[in-house]
C-alpha cells in the first residue's frame, strides 16, 4: 500500500476498517477506547485479532467482549485508554476518532474522521509498549458487569433488542455473568426501611420486587433467579437485581427472624437486562432440574449456587 486516504465520514471509517481487517493475511490489532454493542459486526474474521480497550461502564459492553472472546479475539484491558488505531500488518492502518461501536460506525450518527495510511507508517509494537494491559480479563469483566449495570440504572438506559438473550446464548459465552438462585416462601410486602431507601436514593415510591434473606446472603449488584413453589412445581420465576439490601424492622409485619433482610430491586425491569430471559424452554428445564434434585431438598438447601445448576439446565434446555 503506497498511498494515504482521508476518511471524511463515519461511513468511510467503517468501510476502511472492515476492508483492511477482512483482507489482511497477517497480524491484526485493534486499539480503541470503547467497545459497544454489536461491535463484532466491524471485525470480520475475528479469530486472532488482538483487541485492547478500556473497561469503562457505559462505554464498553461486557457481553460484547464475551462474544468477541468466543470468536477468537485476544482481549486485553487498558485503563484510561483513549487511542483509536486499527492496524494490520499488510493492508494498512486506520487512525481515527471512532470507537468500535454502532454509535460511531453504524446508526449512531456521530461525526467521525480518520485517515488510512500504509502499515509501516505506524510501529504498532511501539504503541503497545507504552500501554499497560491487564491480563486478568475475567476479573475485570466481573467488575465491568456490575459497573455497567449500575451505569444503565443511573442513566435510565433501556435495553436494546439484543439484550434478551436465551439461556443457550448465555451458556455459550466465555466468562459468563454470574447469578444466584433464591426460593421465595410466600408473597409479602416491602419493609418500611426498604421503601424509605427506594424513595431517598431512587425517587421511587414502590420498589419493583424483593426476596427475604439472611445477612450477607445477597449483595448489591447480584442477579437472583427467584421462584415460588405451587403443587411441587416452580411458579412465578423471575429475576431480582439487587439495588440494595435493607434490614427489616422487628415491628414490620414482614419481619422474619430467620430472614431479617430484604434484597431489593428498586428500578423497573426495562432499565437493566438480566443475564438471560426466562422463556418457556428455560421454565421447562428449570422445572425438570428441580424435580430431579427434589423440591424439598432444594428448598432446604436454598439459596443454592447457580454453578450447580448450569450444566443440568443446559442438558434439559
Amino acid at each position: 500500500m503506497k498511498f494515504e486516504k482521508i476518511l471524511y465520514t463515519s461511513s468511510d471509517v467503517k468501510k476502511a476498517i472492515v476492508d483492511i481487517f477482512e483482507n489482511s493475511k497477517g497480524r491484526r490489532v485493534a486499539i480503541t477506547a470503547f467497545v459497544g454493542s454489536d461491535a463484532e459486526a466491524y471485525l470480520p474474521y475475528s479469530d486472532g485479532i488482538e483487541l485492547l480497550c478500556w473497561p469503562k461502564a457505559g462505554g464498553t459492553n461486557p457481553n460484547t467482549i464475551r462474544t468477541l472472546i468466543k470468536r477468537g479475539v485476544k482481549v486485553s484491558f487498558v485503563e484510561r485508554l483513549h487511542i483509536k488505531i486499527y492496524w494490520t500488518e499488510d493492508k494498512g492502518v486506520v487512525i481515527t476518532s471512532a470507537n468500535l461501536s454502532t454509535n460511531a460506525l453504524g446508526t449512531g450518527r456521530l461525526y467521525e474522521f480518520g485517515i488510512l495510511v500504509p502499515s509501516n507508517k505506524v510501529d504498532i509494537n511501539m504503541v503497545l509498549k507504552q500501554l499497560k494491559p491487564n491480563d486478568d480479563v475475567e476479573e475485570k469483566l466481573r467488575k465491568l458487569d456490575k459497573a455497567h449495570e449500575q451505569y444503565r440504572i443511573n442513566n435510565k438506559w433501556k435495553p436494546n433488542n439484543s439484550s434478551g438473550q436465551t439461556y443457550l446464548n448465555w451458556y455459550s459465552l466465555p466468562m459468563r455473568r454470574k447469578w444466584k438462585v433464591g426460593y421465595c416462601g410466600e408473597e409479602g410486602d416491602f419493609s418500611k426501611n426498604s421503601k424509605e431507601i427506594s424513595k431517598k436514593i431512587y425517587s421511587i415510591d414502590e420498589p419493583t420486587r424483593f426476596i427475604s434473606c439472611s445477612e450477607r446472603t445477597y449483595f448489591k449488584g447480584d442477579w437472583i433467579l427467584t421462584f415460588f413453589i405451587e403443587k411441587e412445581k416452580p411458579v412465578l420465576i423471575n429475576w431480582v437485581f439487587v439495588d440494595y439490601v435493607s434490614k427489616t424492622g422487628k415491628k414490620d409485619k414482614e419481619y422474619d427472624k430467620d430472614n431479617p433482610f430484604q434484597a431489593v430491586q428498586a428500578v423497573p425491569d426495562n432499565i437493566n437486562p438480566p443475564p438471560f430471559k426466562i422463556d418457556k424452554r428455560f421454565t421447562k428445564a428449570f422445572t425438570t432440574v428441580l424435580k430431579n434434585i427434589g423440591v424439598e431438598k432444594f428448598i432446604k438447601n436454598s439459596p443454592i449456587k447457580s454453578d450447580k445448576l448450569i450444566e443440568p439446565l443446559h442438558e434439559n434446555y
